[in-house]
């Protein structure tokens, strides 16, 4: 593994480029740009000398990361590039990539309360190009992206196409010969949406990450500008990154305090009167005037509406965007198995969630087998049920995972008003709580434990233990004892 430190094209890009160009049809390769953050206001705070000395600092981490086949060239000031050879998955280059976060990340800059970062773009040879320069133009674009994005992230260019593409490469190579010959849009876009969607869940790819390629195609599929993901009880900033997508040149723009509560009213009134998928005009009378002249506030001139919901309880929606000035249309017949589509999309997202949690966390979740009370786990943000124990199973007719607890246990369409998720500090491992409630499953009088459970990886997840009280246990020494004695603080 070599470096280059030249501003001008050095011998390692040089090295990198007839690679590329002397490359064998049967190969895939990473093409990596790393750009430092805020380069610029560091440079200005700490000094051009002391920069120089931090840059050195990552060149030197640089050397532990990559491997011996890896070629690295340092191009002006901030940047490196990187070609990565021979890979046998994409989601290698994406490791890699994420690696190169942390180390950067990880770097002393040797001043206090001072931190770089940095971003990276990826893109792959041979599905963007096999010509040099054009391939670093789309890594430099992902690049970019990244840092429009939130900075301190790595972006793949054409992310959710490129994995379909080599899902096909893998298991059928006469793909190739479409790559070198057609547009990436043009071999996709004549394929069936569903198919497409559910193969990207199924393949054992992290739910999230699969629902935001499902989202790219999406907008590039129907036409749309950009989609992002609507939730009436909030949602985490990793989340909402996740699943919000917009295609080049129609970016979300800043939104102050009054737009924000614009929209939020607007989500609002539309998840009130729309109960399916719709496609909403900014243009059509029929259409509530508030929901209307916010969508013109902010430029939209379409909206399709796609409801998400879990056991007829609403969990949240999907909000695709269309702010060019073409119209997009679709016929009754069209929007019909559109929705059918997005339907079974959610329900492979749903089981693949579920089923995610569990796989990742198989030996933690035997902690609660042996337990004789019904066990649970639950999303402290969602409330959905990710795990049930075989008692829990056995007591409510198969369990419930997948569905919301409020009301699977209570009946109910939102959230209980006592609820401990409600009340205990997530940032408290030990908080936990109970909740005396009718179980309308089991028909009868339950508490519930609820407790942190720190050791999955901090995703705020809640173990909830429910037992039949019949009226007579109220405090924890008295619940600890009817479950076996568990030490709740170890669990």
């Amino acid at each position: 593994m070599n470096y280059g430190y030249n501003t001008e094209k050095t011998e390692n890009e040089r090295h990198i480029e007839a690679t590329i160009k002397g490359e064998i049809d049967d190969v895939l390769h990473g093409l990596l740009v790393v750009n430092m953050d805020d380069y610029a206001v560091i440079r200005d705070m700490i000094g051009r000398d002391e920069m120089e000395k931090l840059l050195s600092r990552v060149d030197d981490a640089f050397h532990k990361l990559f491997r011996g086949s890896d070629i690295v060239a340092k191009l002006k000031g901030d940047e490196f590039l990187v070609l990565t050879r021979n890979i046998k998955e994409i989601t290698n280059v994406e490791l890699l990539a994420a690696r190169i976060l942390n180390t950067v990340a990880g770097v002393d800059t040797g001043v206090e309360d001072i931190h770089m970062t940095c971003s990276v773009g990826i893109s792959i040879y041979p599905f963007h190009s096999t010509d040099y320069e054009e391939l670093k133009s789309k890594a430099y674009r992902a690049m970019y992206r990244a840092k429009a994005n939130g900075k301190n992230v790595y972006w793949l260019y054409d992310e959710a196409l490129t994995k379909i593409l080599f899902h096909d490469y893998v298991f059928n190579k006469k793909i190739y010969s479409k790559i070198k010959n057609k547009d990436l849009y043009s071999i996709i876009m004549d394929r069936n949406l569903l198919e497409i969607c559910s193969n990207l869940l199924r393949d054992g790819n992290d739910a999230l990450t699969a629902m935001h390629s499902i989202l790219e195609i999406g907008c590039l599929y129907l036409g749309f500008s950009r989609v992002y993901y609507y939730s009436p009880e909030g949602v985490k900033a990793a989340v909402r990154k996740k699943l919000t997508y917009t295609n080049p040149g129609f970016e979300y723009t800043a939104e102050n305090e009054v737009m924000r509560a614009l929209r939020e009213d607007m989500q609002i009134r539309i998840s009130e009167r729309y109960n399916s998928l719709a496609l909403i005009d900014s243009d059509d009378e029929s259409v509530d005037e508030e929901i209307r002249l916010t969508l013109k506030d902010k430029d939209v001139n379409q909206l399709l509406y796609f409801p998400l919901d879990r056991g007829k309880i609403f969990r949240g929606a999907f909000m695709f965007e269309n702010v060019s000035v073409n119209k997009l249309s679709f016929d009754e017949d069209e929007l019909e198995k559109l929705d059918e589509q997005m339907r079974s999309i959610q329900s492979y997202f749903f089981s693949a969630n579920s089923k995610r949690f569990a796989k990742e966390n198989l030996a933690k979740l035997k902690l609660f087998e042996n337990i004789p009370a019904s066990v649970y786990i639950i999303d402290a943000q969602t409330h959905v049920i990710q795990f049930a124990n075989a008692r829990a199973k056995e007591h409510v007719d198969g369990g419930h995972i997948g569905d919301v607890c409020y009301s699977t246990f209570c009946n109910r369409s939102i959230p209980c008003d006592n609820c401990p998720l409600k009340k205990m500090d997530s940032k408290d491992e030990s908080a936990n709580g109970i909740l005396e409630y009718y179980n309308y499953a089991t028909r009868e009088w339950c508490n519930n434990l609820y407790s942190w459970m720190d050791v999955f990886e901090n995703e705020n997840k809640a173990v909830m233990i429910s037992v039949d009280v019949s009226g007579y246990v109220n405090d924890l020494d008295k619940i600890e004892k009817l479950i076996g004695g568990a030490d709740l603080d170890k669990l």
